[in-house]
């Protein structure tokens, strides 16, 4: 989830710049970098469709797991009819909308069964499953996209490619500071397991 909100964060503001540092102008001036920077939004989804679905396929009962397969097998006839929408009229991006949409409909699903689940829980929310610093990555959405705007010249790449690049380098850094003193006992954790399984 953490991964997905990296990308979020980050991946709509430079996915233009690194399309352009890879392949060139002809590449990042056409519909790629466009393509590139939703998906970069719907790795998020990706991220929160795995994660709600996983519980719910370990905790349901068979009859649950029976309404959820059906209810896949309506999203999946929703993902036709948007593809073949949506990719008439957006191209490359209208692929990435269809397959956000389709995941959207599954995390609510599954959302829907998860606050079921813990209907009688008193400490659980949707809000408590965030990771640390999610809204600092938030923050450095809002800063790169504006630093994108404002600053990146396509026909004078270079000097504004270097501002730009120095204002995400900022937010990241700050971004990782910030999530590093908030999940410091969770990462721990981490280590400290893998230390222990080798």
């Amino acid at each position: 989830m953490l991964v997905g909100l990296v990308f979020m964060a980050f991946g709509p503001s430079y996915s233009y710049t690194l399309i352009r540092l890879l392949y060139g102008r002809k590449w990042s001036d056409g519909e790629a970098s466009a393509a590139l920077k939703y998906y970069c939004l719907y790795v998020v989804v990706l991220a929160m469709n795995g994660t709600s679905e996983a519980f719910l396929h370990a905790v349901a009962t068979e009859d649950q797991l029976k309404r959820s397969n059906n209810s896949l097998v309506l999203f999946s006839f929703i993902y036709v009819v948007l593809n073949i929408l949506l990719i008439r009229s957006a191209g490359a991006v209208g692929l990435v909308f269809a397959n956000a949409l389709n995941m959207v409909f599954r995390i609510i699903y599954s959302a829907t069964f998860i606050r079921h689940y813990f209907r009688d829980s008193l400490s659980f929310s949707f809000h408590s499953c965030l990771p640390g610093g999610w809204t600092i990555l938030l923050f450095s959405s809002a800063v790169t996209l504006v630093s994108e705007k404002i600053f990146l010249d396509r026909d004078n790449f270079w000097p504004t490619f270097c501002i730009h690049f120095s204002v995400g380098f900022t937010c990241f850094c700050l971004a990782s500071f910030v999530i590093y003193r908030r999940e410091r006992s969770f990462i721990n954790k981490v280590v400290r397991f893998r230390e222990h399984s080798d």
